[in-house]
């Protein structure tokens, strides 16, 4: 035991400067070197059972997910349809593939998932012609670093981890483009709730091709739109339902000031106070009398503060201080008054949203903005919904009518001509994720990829 404690005296008395570096001392700053003939650059991580292998050459995976139809009215694919959906993936791929990068890259391989499935019919109009509704199909891409695991004395190669994905969709509208909705219109029988939203904003383009909110890359049909305005009417009501709320909410906290005016104007309120006040004060009255005088007029003051803030709170006036309760209402009253007012051409004027200062939105929690028809606000965000009516169904249902890239902002975003993406930040493994979709997408032809698009 004692040579034990001798032993670790001695280890802790060395120097600090004996001990192992931090990590981030240690990781490489740069890729690693390699022989000209080698052609796989096997480096072995910490873990020896897991090595990567920097010089090994990029290879495509393509995999399938054919969705189940469970729905009465669709009808499922048939092989002619899987055939024509894989032929348009195959097409989609292809310019990626033939990049100097996914061609001859090194380092990483890339999962090429494809998904052959079914529009949800419970987001359709109702009466929607089922079986002629395009189907929507698509492909997440996965660069994966080649990384190998052994096990019991066997290396398997290259296998998948976890890394950044992209997917590139057929036939799918881009809907919101990751907003919040302004409006949720209430489900009509089995259908979903509706949202109603502001038109995304076209925020770039990338070789011609529209990117909005910084976020999706959209090729959609010369002369059609994604989205579709909301008339004045449809929206003046859909406020009407939010600014309710915020009413309710107004009426039901100046109740509550309401109640507390009439507790704290009651005798016996007041009565009360003061007998709490005796219970605990009222000693000091005959031993300390200079005491128990400035403790009462602490509590007489109290007393008329407390009433005098009740009062003002029940009572709440047309300054800073009363908009809590007066915005809310007259919002509502606003719009309802508008609504009503309405006439038939401009009931189905497309609606704008405006933006409202401060001031105007104090007790407004669920809307704070103002509609108003596009024409009376040039620059303000339209309220638009998604357009259903955008597909052309006498097409074939597997005609790819739209190509949207939902995430395309996840690993890129446009700066004029150029397309700017992280740097590579660490080394101790080959790059992949969205290093390699940066890098194929400046390389790639995107008007052959678009050309997908029936015109």
């Amino acid at each position: 035991m004692r040579r034990l404690v001798v032993v670790l005296a001695a280890l802790l008395a060395l120097p600090l400067v004996a001990l192992s570096p931090p990590l981030a001392a240690q990781r490489p700053t740069g890729p690693p070197t390699f022989e000209p003939g080698d052609t796989e650059g096997l480096v072995v991580a910490p873990n020896p059972r897991i090595r990567h292998a920097w010089k090994r050459k990029v290879f495509w995976k393509a995999s399938y997910d054919t969705a189940v139809n469970l729905t009465r009215g669709i009808p499922p694919h048939t092989a002619a349809e899987r055939t024509a959906m894989i032929a348009v993936l195959d097409r989609l791929v292809a310019p990626l593939k033939a990049t100097p990068t996914g061609t001859s890259g090194e380092g990483f391989w890339v999962s090429d998932g494809r998904v052959l499935d079914y529009f949800d019919q419970f987001a359709l109009p109702e009466k929607t012609p089922l079986a002629r509704f395009p189907l929507t199909f698509g492909t997440g891409l996965y660069p994966f670093r080649h990384e190998d695991i052994e096990t019991n004395g066997t290396w398997r190669l290259s296998v998948a981890g976890e890394t950044e994905s992209v997917y590139f969709e057929f036939n799918r509208l881009p809907e919101s483009v990751r907003q919040p909705p302004v409006f949720t219109e209430p489900a009509v029988g089995d259908r979903l709730p509706e949202p109603l939203y502001l038109r995304p904003r076209v925020t770039g383009t990338w070789r011609g091709l529209p990117v909005y909110e910084q976020q999706a890359l959209v090729v959609a049909r010369e002369g059609r739109d994604p989205w579709a305005p909301v008339p004045m009417a449809r929206a003046l009501k859909a406020a009407l339902g939010l600014l309710a709320q915020d009413r309710t909410t107004a009426e039901s906290r100046l109740a509550g000031y309401r109640r507390k005016r009439d507790e704290v104007m009651a005798p016996e309120w007041e009565q009360q106070k003061r007998a709490t006040f005796e219970t605990q004060n009222g000693e000091l009255r005959t031993s300390r009398p200079s005491n128990y005088g400035a403790r009462l007029r602490s509590l007489e003051h109290e007393i008329e503060v407390t009433r005098q803030q009740a009062q003002a709170d029940a009572d709440p006036q047309h300054d800073p201080k009363g908009l809590w309760y007066w915005n809310p209402l007259e919002a509502y009253d606003e719009a309802a008054a508008r609504l009503a007012a309405l006439s038939g051409e401009a009931a189905n004027e497309p609606a704008c949203v405006v933006e409202l200062p401060d001031r105007e939105t104090g007790g407004r929690y669920t809307f704070k903005g103002r509609i108003v028809a596009e024409r009376e606000a040039p620059g303000c965000r339209p309220l638009v919904r998604t357009n259903w009516a955008y597909f052309d169904l006498s097409l074939p249902r597997t005609a790819p009518q739209i190509l949207l890239v939902p995430d395309f902002g996840r690993c890129a975003r446009v700066a004029g001509d150029e397309l700017v993406s992280q740097p590579v930040s660490r080394w101790d493994a080959p790059p992949q994720g969205c290093v390699q979709h940066a890098q194929m997408w400046r390389e790639a032809d995107w008007t052959a990829m678009a050309s997908l698009v029936v015109p």
